[in-house]
């Protein structure tokens, strides 16, 4: 009897053995067990200009060092504030926060002990590119806060990337909201959200119509504008960032649908800076301010059109001192400031240092 009960109770063990081993085999053949509903990390990439903040009117409100500027930071807080607080309502699970103004603060230009929990602000060691550098595949959707109109409007501030440049990417006029989109398409991320004056809203309204927007101010020329009442504007931005995360799986990715091949018309309010920008690989003339390059993607065209802005930004150098050379004291002055430059007995190739600086201002670097 007791060794017909032992037996029993081997037997019962093996079987809940070989039950335990199918069960194993069959999770196994399945993959990981499914997330529950909900549980999955929503990560949301947001970046803020200036221009386009609310309590920005004037355009020394921009500038670091001017007298109004700590004021347009708070303005600027409030906006991105704004922002987090309806992604966060939406599920948003961690949200990463950059500087795409650059105006030259050693610090950004978001006050940093302001941000809110479950937010941070991306910091480095090194400049980077803010427009693509930061940009992966981890984020669910991307956010643009304070950006402003295309050049050659007149939108507040209007401008692309630079003051004196204009890029018109395959029949595209790019503004510095689609700089963002196409730089965010390329891991299917959408842009959600974008926050401007009245001038953008039709902008950004035309090439990606589903992006939430909300009109911070309207602009009544390029150096000025009307903001809205502070608590209007931000419940209007908290209330259409929830919507457009909530919203996420019905906004696209911007596609610009690019042929494999395509020109890109870079533009120069100068002639002489035109001038310059015709030695850039490639380049063919348009006209007396617009020259020429092909591009096979968005990168590629990014890239052309940031170097080039940099380069022919000199032009406007030259051309300040051929006036002053022109004016009465003027070569002394000129001799004076040159004085400053490495002599010809004092010229050398040999290294003062292991890094290049890069001009992007300070875009959230230490």
């Amino acid at each position: 009897m007791k060794r017909t009960t032992s037996t029993r109770i081997h037997a019962a063990a093996a079987l809940a053995a070989l039950a335990a081993l199918a069960l194993v085999s069959a999770a196994a053949t399945r993959g990981p067990a499914a997330e529950p509903q909900g549980a999955r990390a929503t990560r949301v990439l947001l970046i803020y200009d200036m221009e386009g903040i609310t309590g920005a009117v004037r355009p020394t409100d921009v500038n670091f060092g001017s007298a109004t500027y700590q004021a347009t930071r708070e303005s600027l807080v409030e906006d991105v504030n704004a922002a987090i607080r309806g992604l966060k309502k939406a599920g948003a699970t961690e949200i990463v926060v950059i500087d795409g103004h650059g105006s030259g603060s050693p610090d950004p230009d978001y006050i940093l002990d302001r941000m809110p929990a479950g937010a941070r602000h991306e910091m480095r060691d090194e400049p980077f590119d803010p427009y693509i550098e930061l940009m992966d595949q981890r984020y669910d959707a991307m956010v643009a806060i304070a950006m402003h109109s295309k050049a050659g409007t007149n939108g507040f501030l209007a401008h692309t990337y630079n003051g004196h440049t204009r890029w018109v990417m395959g029949g595209h006029d790019m503004n510095e909201s689609m700089l963002v989109a196409a730089s965010a398409a390329r891991y299917g991320t959408p842009v959600i959200l974008v926050t401007g004056d009245d001038v953008l809203a039709q902008e950004v309204k035309a090439f990606s119509p589903l992006t939430e927007y909300v009109t911070v101010k309207q602009a009544i020329q390029v150096d000025s504008a009307q903001s809205r009442p502070r608590a209007d504007v931000s419940a209007a931005i908290e209330a259409a960032a929830e919507r457009g995360l909530r919203n996420v799986k019905s906004i696209p990715p911007w596609d610009p649908k690019l042929p494999a091949e395509f020109d890109n018309h870079y533009g120069y309010v100068m002639p002489e800076q035109a001038a310059v920008a015709i030695n850039f690989p490639g380049a063919t003339v348009v006209d007396n301010k617009t020259v020429r390059v092909m591009a096979r993607s968005f990168i590629d065209s990014y890239l052309a059109f940031r170097a080039l802005a940099g380069f022919t930004g000199l032009a406007s150098t030259r051309v300040v001192l051929d006036g002053v050379r022109s004016q009465a004291g003027g070569p002394a002055l000129i001799r004076q400031a040159q004085s400053q430059l490495p002599g010809r007995l004092e010229r050398t190739f040999a290294a003062t240092g292991t890094t290049i600086p890069r001009g992007f201002g300070r875009h959230g670097y230490r």
